[in-house]
């Protein structure tokens, strides 16, 4: 897996594709992946139970530094030029939307990354996905680049509010529904600060190792800490 550079990104390779019923964002035929900038998470982790699942599901809100730095202002223009793309992919690719309830349309009402939150910073929504056996697949990481093992025991207390934090983001699908569209990130890497967020320091963004690995090597990539301090 390659994590992508917003800000040097061939729009050529960024593409749509239908994977089942979801509709995938793919980037060079992957998954598009983003190694975001520092985050602020003022609410904790939160939950809900669906029907059709048997396990418990968690997401996690948090908003962009709002620092002036250049890496900060350009990492959310970049946020705001990717969903201009995502946009146009999505009117380009309109019929893969179509469904047996529903005849996607062009006219539609775009959700944005960086959610409005009020009179508060814009908000940016991340799921905890869980594997068939209930494991969470994210993989986490302190503030000295120890591994956390997530649980459904300790995860209220582990991304609790307050934390300040980097991540490798993926984009799980881009859905339509009811005249609106929209795209779901679930967290690949998450590694912890101990620092404030008026405090962070701002590096460049991007992983550390090797990119461009296989598949079959991808479970041992991410367990490795590939974001930047």
């Amino acid at each position: 897996m390659t994590v992508i550079d917003l800000q040097n990104l061939e729009i050529e390779n960024l593409k749509l594709g239908k994977s089942g019923r979801a509709v995938k964002l793919m980037y060079n035929k992957e998954p598009v992946q983003i190694c975001t900038s520092t985050l602020y998470c003022p609410f904790g982790v939160k939950f809900v139970a669906k029907e059709w699942s048997n396990f418990t599901e968690y997401y996690i809100d948090c908003f962009l530094n709002n620092s002036k730095s250049d890496i900060s202002v350009n990492f959310k223009k970049s946020i705001e030029n990717f969903d201009e793309l995502i946009q146009k992919l999505v009117k380009e690719n309109i019929t893969l939307f179509n469904s047996k309830t529903e005849t996607a349309n062009d006219q539609f009402s775009y959700s944005p990354i960086l959610r409005e939150n009020g009179n508060y910073p814009k908000l940016m929504r991340l799921q905890l996905t869980r594997d068939k056996n209930g494991n969470y697949e994210s993989f986490l990481f302190d503030e000295n680049k120890q591994k956390i093992l997530l649980k459904e025991s300790n995860i209220e207390n582990i991304l609790c509010k307050g934390k300040v934090c980097k991540t490798i983001i993926e984009c799980v699908k881009v859905w339509y529904y009811n005249g609106k569209v929209g795209s779901m990130w679930k967290i690949v890497q998450l590694k912890f600060s101990e620092k404030s967020i008026s405090e962070e320091p701002e590096e460049p963004e991007g992983p550390e190792g090797p990119e461009g690995q296989d598949q079959g090597q991808k479970g041992a990539i991410y367990n490795q800490l590939m974001i930047i301090d």
